[in-house]
């Protein structure tokens, strides 16, 4: 109530245009670190923290949106292919997603406009796939406001939730998606593994996904007796900001080892997980040391081979046997391969920062059967496997350890548990549930 509240007193009062509501919630990459642009795996689940958000189509022809928050001050812009997304603030996301569908969907490069007032639960920077689930959040309240979902141009290209995901990953790093064609993006060139999961996740589920093109291969069940601790550092991991340029830098590496693999050995591999492929059918398990081997002429200052190191330990060792320990209910091995995910992306990636590197030794201190920092990292949160039984008092432990270490940070800092949640809900009065069953329901 508090919300509607709001938006009748930013926007208007209820009339003509009906008032919808939703929820897009952030995700937790469990494992699956930088694999999803190199065409790799990850297992990953929504959660119950995100964007709340109240929206109507308007009159106006612009697209205006006001949160709960400082940091997303009141904006307004035209619901047209003709904008100009500004990068550096927390606008060019929306606004890159509403130029991309207006381009792509809207009638002469213009769509009707609408209206959002939103809350968020979810810490900026925090690792949690914020930015994309702000642009998920645009997209669904354009595509209510306009109908986009039963458009024909939509259904040519648009098929099921999959399809929808890696979509919207497009519109965010600017690529094409078969007829529709692509733009500027936000400045990433990241995956659609946050959208997948965003858009697709399923209650009491960890999902495995292949990428490039997605894939989904299975949902496994989280056992409700263990739950996941979840730590926001205080240092931000804003991609269009301070990291933006080291993010891209690891996706960047992943293109050329595979650029590189391909000119050595005369075929066309488009990115790690066909390198990985190639190399597994010719070499078996000495394909590491094939690859690595090819990458010896390349300059030593790309890191190229530990690049690819990072990604065969994470894509064909690490995350395959996290999910046969999840099949098998084998939590300690479960977690035990979360924390091997952890190490080699700080001694490989050099993604993780001193703070988050520090809360994940203190979660396993605590007593965690794993614990790792997730998401592109570079800041950003942690995640520890705990039993549901005592969580509240391990989170308070892990709590004290951090604000003893690192005063700071701690000031920022968030703590929470998690379990697995469905991804985006949607409720108009008359349809409550998933919005990827309500726009393909009839296909």
């Amino acid at each position: 109530m508090e919300l509607l509240g709001r938006f009748g007193a930013r926007f208007r009062k209820p009339g003509r245009h009906p008032i919808f509501v939703g929820f897009v919630p952030g995700r937790l990459e469990v494992m699956g670190r930088h694999t999803d642009y190199a065409g790799g795996h990850s297992l990953v689940c929504a959660i119950d923290r995100g964007f709340l958000f109240a929206a109507g189509a308007n009159d106006r022809g612009s697209v205006r949106m006001a949160g709960d928050r400082d940091e997303f001050e009141p904006i307004e812009f035209p619901a047209a292919s003709s904008i100009t997304p500004t990068p550096g603030g927390w606008a060019n996301y929306p606004m890159t997603m509403t130029q991309r569908l207006a381009a792509n969907l809207g009638t002469r490069g213009r769509l009707g406009g609408v209206d959002i007032a939103f809350s968020s639960t979810l810490p900026v920077g925090s690792g949690m796939s914020g930015s994309s689930a702000l642009m998920m959040m645009t997209f669904v309240a354009i595509a209510e406001a306009n109908g986009l979902a039963g458009s024909r141009r939509f259904r040519a290209d648009i098929r099921d939730g999959v399809d929808l995901a890696m979509y919207l990953a497009c519109c965010e790093n600017g690529q094409t998606f078969r007829g529709l064609a692509g733009g500027r993006g936000v400045g990433t060139f990241g995956g659609s593994e946050d959208h997948t999961a965003i858009l697709n996740g399923r209650a009491g589920m960890l999902s495995l996904y292949q990428y490039a093109p997605t894939v989904h291969k299975a949902d496994l069940s989280w056992p409700a007796d263990h739950t996941f601790a979840v730590c926001f550092s205080g240092v931000r991991a804003e991609k269009t900001r301070e990291a933006l340029e080291r993010y891209n830098l690891a996706s960047r590496r992943a293109r050329e080892a595979a650029a590189a693999c391909s000119r050595a050995w005369r075929t066309d591999l488009p990115n790690l997980g066909e390198v990985a492929d190639h190399a597994e059918a010719r070499h078996g398990r000495r394909a590491l040391f094939a690859i690595e081997r090819t990458l010896a002429g390349t300059p030593r200052e790309l890191h190229l081979a530990g690049r690819v190191r990072q990604f065969m330990l994470e894509d064909r060792r690490y995350l395959p046997e996290a999910d046969r320990a999840l099949c098998r209910r084998d939590l300690h091995r479960f977690g035990r391969m979360i924390s091997l995910s952890h190490a080699a992306s700080r001694r490989l990636l050099g993604n993780i920062v001193p703070q988050v590197d520090f809360l994940q030794r203190s979660a396993i201190g605590l007593g965690a059967l794993g614990a790792s920092g997730f998401g592109a990292g570079f800041g950003g949160a942690v995640l520890a496997v705990v039993p549901a039984d005592g969580a509240g008092e391990f989170v308070q432990g892990w709590r004290t350890s951090y604000d003893e270490s690192h005063p700071v940070e701690s000031a920022e800092a968030r703590f929470f548990t998690a379990m697995p949640s469905d991804g985006i809900r949607f409720w108009n009065g008359e349809w409550s549930g998933r919005w990827v069953d309500r726009a393909f329901a009839d296909r």
